[in-house]
């Protein structure tokens, strides 16, 4: 399978490409977010110009690509997946997700170095933002990227197909996160708590500093949430906000030509994270002065009245005295709680506790407001109906002339729906898993016997000889057939035959109660059994019985020829492993072995080692 992707990868690709391509160019033609304010055949053809130039330089320069490095990678045994003890599935995920977050610091740099961002502002300078800009990249940028994600894969280890599935998916979502089309509202909102949707992503190549400086995410939107970098909505609104990069919207830099050169422009500024351009710098001084201004005001009592008010309509605010006894509270904290300002004041905030927290909880915190410190954290409380309500608290200790602690004021956001959904989200995460996990013990389970399938049956197989060709471990398999099976299926039926199958099957199972042991279903009538460090003698003995239990079920089978019942035919092998053993190997020992049981007369355990 491997091979077969790697060989076939470029043609995948490219039919995934074009045909993605073509699918969201249509939709967006038909179900547009914005109207284009350039001509688009225009920038589709530098777009593509581009994609075609880098493509040609990277092929001339590195013509290994991300997936020759994958591949290499892997047959060299090189990075960490490769050294961990897992199984397949978790290393495609885990690579998946670990690449995810290489290409979200990875477009974060691009930002933060000017050297880098002078490159990538190239794609910025888009002044619409269609699928065609998930094209629009420097051959430089190109060039960097792969060098950055051949480092990526070697120190991960990550295998071919998680690099196959994490390109084509990289190509397909770049597309689909700069494309113009209108998603429905609900859709959208909750599709970005997964992946990175189009208006998330719009945000990013916003004309304005701080949202261009937001959205990392490529795939998964979740690392924007997790550090700090994730802007909702574009202050001017998505159908109002200006795309591009204000110092090249002349037309000569929307020419192929400009835009190769437009790295290599040393008089214009763009904006970088660490290289912002100054035109703001006296709204910015402003703006700072003003907040260290209301800072200083926040702290003194005189203001406190005008302080509450500002926030009241947001907030709920309450004011103690130094024991902690309430003296003011506002409508919003009255209104959520229930209580009237009458019932609240010379009452501390006891009245409202709901139980949910430890004691521990609230002594940390005096602790912490009592030594003049700050505190923050989130809060369930109950309302004078009984209900529950969760707010996100902030308690300021307030100072006299003097410097002693006069007052505690509390600033409360109330979070319950918040707090609702995540308890939905989490819920259907834990939905999921569960979900999950049924359909990983139907995918390993014979629908029939109810014991394990051939599939799993090979899988561990081969995962018990991997694991004890470190210690030279032995590996005991036999391999059972029900003796003239065709017969009683001929005589009795298919529906009698398949509940002969079950009994067999649960009466194999039965036989053996060690943690380790397998027992899988073959195929048709022959069953497996995979036993891990016993040596021959127990082996035949645990055959043996086996074998008698199959006879002490005394299913009739009256047209057998060896017994009246139903009787099974055994081989074993037991040999050590090392290096060199397969699990092809093993089975062949085992089949011989049946073979010989077989030849003996049937209804006999033979052994070969």
């Amino acid at each position: 399978m491997t091979e077969f992707l790697y060989q076939n990868e470029a043609s995948i690709r490219l039919s995934i490409f074009l045909s993605s391509f073509v699918l969201l160019a249509i939709f967006e033609h038909l179900k547009p977010k914005r109207p284009l304010t350039q001509p688009q055949l225009n920038r589709w053809a530098n777009n593509f110009a581009l994609l075609f130039s880098g493509t040609l330089i990277v092929r001339i320069l590195l013509p290994a690509a991300a997936i020759g490095i994958a591949y290499l990678v892997e047959r060299q045994q090189w990075g960490l997946v490769n050294h961990v003890d897992w199984p397949f599935w978790v290393s495609i995920v885990f690579s998946f997700i670990i690449l995810d977050l290489a290409i979200y610091v990875q477009h974060i740099l691009f930002h933060v170095l000017p050297l880098l961002w002078r490159v990538h502002r190239v794609h910025h300078s888009d002044l619409d933002c269609d699928t065609s800009t998930g094209l629009r990249f420097h051959p430089l940028e190109i060039l960097m990227s792969i060098l950055i994600k051949f480092i990526t894969i070697s120190v991960l280890g990550a295998p071919v197909i998680a690099v196959i599935l994490f390109e084509i998916t990289l190509n397909l979502l770049s597309m689909f996160t700069h494309s113009n089309l209108r998603l429905n509202k609900t859709f959208e909102r909750v599709l970005r708590w997964f992946i990175v949707t189009p208006d998330m992503h719009r945000v990013h190549h916003s004309i304005r500093e701080n949202e261009t400086n937001s959205n990392f995410a490529f795939h998964l939107s979740i690392w924007d949430r997790l550090f700090g970098t994730y802007i909702a909505q574009p202050a001017d609104g998505q159908l109002g906000m200006t795309i591009g990069l204000e110092p090249f919207r002349e037309n000569h830099w929307q020419t192929f030509r400009g835009l190769l050169l437009m790295p290599f422009d040393a008089k214009i500024k763009g904006y970088a994270i660490n290289d912002r351009d100054t035109k703001n710098a006296d709204a910015l001084s402003l703006a700072r002065e003003v907040a260290l201004q209301n800072q200083e005001k926040a702290r003194l009592s005189t203001e406190l009245s005008s302080y509450i008010q500002a926030i009241d309509q947001h907030a709920l605010v309450s004011v103690t005295n130094a024991k902690g006894e309430i003296i003011r509270a506002n409508k919003k904290f009255c209104d959520v709680s229930g209580y009237s300002e009458e019932e609240l004041i010379g009452k501390d905030h006891r009245l409202i506790n709901s139980g949910t927290h430890p004691a521990s909880t609230f002594k940390d915190l005096w602790k912490t407001i009592a030594s003049g410190k700050k505190w923050q954290g989130e809060i369930c409380n109950r309302a004078k109906d009984g209900s529950l309500y969760w707010v996100d608290n902030t308690i300021i200790p307030a100072l006299d002339e003097h410097g002693k602690i006069d007052r505690y004021i509390s600033v409360r956001i109330d979070i319950s729906d918040r707090k609702r959904h995540e308890a939905e989200l989490k819920k259907a995460y834990d939905d999921l898993a569960k979900v999950n996990a049924h359909l990983e013990t139907i995918s390993r389970t014979d629908a029939l016997t109810q014991i394990a399938n051939r599939r799993y049956f090979d899988e561990v197989l081969a995962n018990d000889i991997s694991k004890l060709s470190r210690t030279n471990g032995e590996i005991t398999l036999m391999l059972c057939d029900i003796d003239y099976f065709k017969k009683y299926n001929d005589t009795y039926g298919h529906p009698a035959g398949d509940a002969a199958l079950q009994q067999v099957a649960q009466a194999i199972e039965s036989s053996f109660s060690r943690a380790g042991d397998l027992v899988a279903r073959y195929g048709g009538e022959e069953f497996a059994i995979i036993l891990v460090s016993i040596n021959k003698q127990t082996a035949l003995k645990l055959a043996e019985r086996m074998r008698h239990n199959i006879e002490a079920l005394k299913l009739e089978h009256c047209d057998s020829d060896v017994n009246d019942v139903v009787t099974i035919s055994v081989g074993v092998t037991t040999l050590p492993v090392d290096q060199q053993t397969s699990s092809a190997m093993v089975i062949e020992k085992v089949d011989k072995a049946l073979y010989k049981a077989k030849e003996s007369g049937r209804n006999n355990v033979q052994f070969i080692n």
